[in-house]
């Protein structure tokens, strides 16, 4: 094909992918808008050839296909949060997702699990793409919603935590400083309160055992030299 022809067939597509539901369909059969290359954007714990699998693209697909259709097979794929498939002329489908974003790492029957925000297992494999989040002794509901929460409240505490447990009905956060104790379940405000405290603590340079946040209002702050002190939220 001459490039003035193909130049032609572009601009000609331009116009009829604005056209009503007929224009894709008529410009779908021509091979030269078949599909060359698949351009997968945002994938980080999925495999970009997985996501690209999930299009169901067969030998003679076209970049004309129903984009709607494309989406719902890529967001079938477990771990997707969200996608969009883009055209690119004349041959390029571009795949952009968002992937959910694991809030805790837990013991499998074969060895760690990336964990969601609604408490079921990621389908990423952690073994090659590292992921950077709490430990946990198994999957359980009430720690990963407390996990999820403070997760979309605080990135800065969220990163501290190395384990979390849950203990009687309430949830232990384990940090480098010391533990963190909850009262499942809790609010943005709960969490904004123990970062507070935290930050004060550190300005003050005075070490902590334990911020115990299980009491509407406040943060019981018992200190490493068994001084125990105590702030409104």
């Amino acid at each position: 094909m001459s490039r003035a022809r193909g130049v032609a067939l572009v601009v000609a597509a331009a116009v009829l992918i604005t056209a009503p539901w007929w224009g894709p369909r008529a410009l779908r059969p021509l091979r030269f808008f078949g599909v060359r290359r698949v351009e997968v954007v945002g994938a980080r714990y999925l495999a970009p050839d997985a996501i690209a699998g999930a299009l169901g693209l067969g030998e003679r697909a076209s970049i004309f296909e129903d984009l709607r259709l494309l989406e719902r097979r890529v967001g079938a794929l477990g771990g997707i949060a969200g996608v969009q498939v883009a055209r690119r002329l004349p041959g390029t489908l571009r795949v952009e997702v968002r992937e959910a974003l694991p809030v805790a790492l837990a013991e499998g029957p074969a060895g760690l699990v990336a964990v969601g925000g609604d408490g079921h297992p990621l389908p990423y494999e952690v073994t090659a793409t590292p992921v950077d989040a709490p430990l946990l002794a198994r999957i359980d509901g009430p720690v990963v919603r407390v996990l999820a929460t403070i997760q979309a409240t605080d990135l800065g505490l969220y990163a501290e935590i190395s384990a979390a447990r849950s203990r009687g009905g309430e949830v232990v956060l384990e940090l480098n400083e010391g533990r963190v104790l909850l009262a499942p379940p809790i609010e943005g405000g709960v969490v904004r309160s123990v970062s507070a405290v935290r930050r004060d603590l550190a300005a003050r340079s005075l070490p902590w055992l334990e911020l115990d946040a299980r009491y509407r209002g406040w943060v019981i702050v018992r200190r490493r030299a068994e001084q125990v002190g105590g702030g409104a939220a």
